[in-house]
């Protein structure tokens, strides 16, 4: 059964696929939907705005600080023995050596889990024909080419993963915890639950009307976001390094719409 609570976590879930949405509409008011659809790196910047400001006022009525959820959103990770010890531990006191440590693990991370996932999506996508006639990419005029360069790579570490893995995920594990679920059952319902909302933001934004396109987004996202899922339970500190990634990824994004031009 699933509790009130965990509802609204779930509808805040959908609420960002809402958002984008809406504001691409609001686009094709002015434009057809084909010149509208380039426009949602601009739509993804607004729903930021409006998640940020929905993400600090949730956040105050439990009395959370807001960078909580950007340094490490579970207050411990998740227990799986030997390896949990291995991800974790801090072999000495020096926070030099620390950092150095937590960086040599992520980037492990990132080679063993994100390279996988990756390359997985490369093969869907030079597997599937129809995918080379979609094109996300579009001129669009310099003002919103400087807005997006200023805003989409901050708003995205700000925000997006931090909505998904900082704010739902923990709440939502323990939330099915409380109701009786062991913590790994717990953790690994709410996370099948995330990446889902995860992937239908990955649809709708940017939302091409083609069958082949939404197939290939939700196939290929859904290793993506359960590795951010793993990496970020597993070791709850690397969740900035995560947001630092996500960043440049949003750069290059942009870099690519300056292409365009």
């Amino acid at each position: 059964m699933v509790s009130h609570g965990s509802k609204t976590l779930i509808a805040l879930l959908a609420i960002r696929s809402a958002l984008v949405l809406a504001f691409l509409l609001l686009c094709a008011l002015f434009l057809s939907w084909d010149e509208a659809t380039p426009w949602w790196p601009v739509a993804t910047i607004a729903t930021n705005g409006v998640c940020l400001v929905i993400l600090i006022v949730l956040l105050r009525r439990e009395g959370t600080p807001f960078w909580s959820i950007q340094r490490a959103p579970f207050a411990s990770p998740l227990p799986l023995g030997k390896v949990t010890q291995l991800l974790n531990d801090r072999p000495t006191e020096s926070r030099l050596v620390n950092s150095a440590a937590d960086v040599l693990r992520f980037a492990i991370l990132l080679l063993c889990l994100g390279f996988p996932a990756i390359a997985f999506n490369e093969f869907l996508s030079q597997t599937i024909p129809a995918l080379a006639q979609v094109d996300t990419v579009a001129p669009l005029p310099i003002w919103a080419l400087v807005l997006m360069l200023i805003l989409l790579p901050v708003t995205q570490a700000l925000v997006e993963f931090p909505w998904f893995y900082g704010y739902i995920y923990p709440r939502l594990e323990a939330r099915l915890e409380s109701h009786g679920s062991r913590r790994i059952v717990a953790s690994t319902t709410a996370l099948a639950i995330v990446v889902a909302g995860c992937v239908l933001q990955a649809v709708v934004s940017p939302l091409i009307l083609s069958p082949a396109y939404v197939l290939w987004r939700v196939i290929a996202f859904v290793p993506l976001f359960l590795v951010i899922g793993i990496v970020i339970r597993l070791v709850p500190r690397f969740m900035p390094g995560v947001n630092v990634l996500h960043a440049a990824m949003a750069l290059a994004v942009v870099l690519e719409f300056w292409s365009a031009r």
